[in-house]
């Protein structure tokens, strides 16, 4: 809402408080109110209002504002940050496996920051009590300024996880297709196979559709010339091998003619060992 909103979220809770429930309103209570609404529209607030007052199981008792927040739209409180145990559960992936990438929220992080040194104690439980009694602070903190959640990367050991774990960011819309590609090592089969699965993702646009065709044909192309590069690699490490054995016999040739030359007598090898 707008400060302009003012008067009219004035006038709908007023209505809802005094009307319907015969609270007495006072200005700073609505002050109280208009803070812990503010980030949402006015329309979502009226509607979630009369959601309330409409749902049997609720209407019994005047709300409080967390009361109203439960019955927006879904769409008004679609900020992008996961339940809390859905943040610890991606959290909890990949604190314990360091193979794994994570996908984490700045509020996921001061969790995690915050339950670190439990975890370190080997209480998981506890780490657990105060992952969530954080994470709930610093999503009540970012829904009162609309703050929606913002996504970083930390990378794994495991190049495999790490594609798979950032397809997966992108399809659910939580990193963009940009941002992970520029995670990805060099050009290789793999990697281009893998960023074009990512330019071919939920948002890709025709050109990102054709972009990620080049790069599967590019990836061909590489897989075909890494296969000729090995066969062309084996018959030169044959070569150098066969190069080598005719120096060795060349070697021994000059030997047995200088041997001879002196009026040595040498024995092939071969009737060396038959005698």
């Amino acid at each position: 809402m707008q400060t302009t909103d003012k008067l009219a979220f004035a006038v709908s809770v007023t209505c809802c408080l005094q009307e319907v429930y015969e609270k007495k309103v006072t200005p700073a209570l609505l002050d109280v109110w208009f803070g812990c609404l503010q980030s949402y529209e006015l329309a979502d607030i009226e509607a979630a209002l009369g959601s309330y007052l409409s749902t049997p199981a609720d209407c019994k008792f005047a709300p409080k504002p967390g009361d109203i927040i439960r019955h927006l739209p879904t769409t008004a409180t679609d900020d992008g940050h996961p339940g809390p145990d859905e943040a610890w559960g991606l959290l909890v992936r990949l604190i314990q496996d360091e193979r794994e990438t994570g996908v984490l929220t700045e509020e996921m992080r001061a969790g995690w920051q915050a339950c670190q040194p439990i975890l370190d104690l080997g209480d998981e439980v506890g780490a657990r009590m105060c992952f969530l009694d954080v994470y709930r602070r610093r999503i009540q903190e970012a829904r009162n300024t609309a703050k929606k959640a913002r996504w970083t990367v930390t990378l794994g050991a495991d190049p495999t996880l790490r594609v798979q774990r950032l397809q997966e960011a992108v399809e659910a819309r939580r990193i963009g297709s940009d941002y992970a590609r520029s995670l990805l090592p060099g050009p290789t089969t793999v990697s281009l196979d893998s960023v074009a699965g990512l330019l071919e993702g939920p948002e890709a646009s025709p050109q990102d559709r054709q972009t990620a065709s080049r790069f599967r044909d590019l990836a061909k192309m590489l897989r075909a010339g890494s296969t000729e590069g090995e066969q062309r690699r084996m018959a030169e490490r044959q070569q150098e091998r066969e190069a080598e054995a005719e120096k060795k016999r060349q070697i021994q040739a000059q030997v047995e003619a200088e041997l001879q030359k002196r009026g040595i007598f040498t024995v092939p090898n071969d009737r060396q060992e038959a005698a």
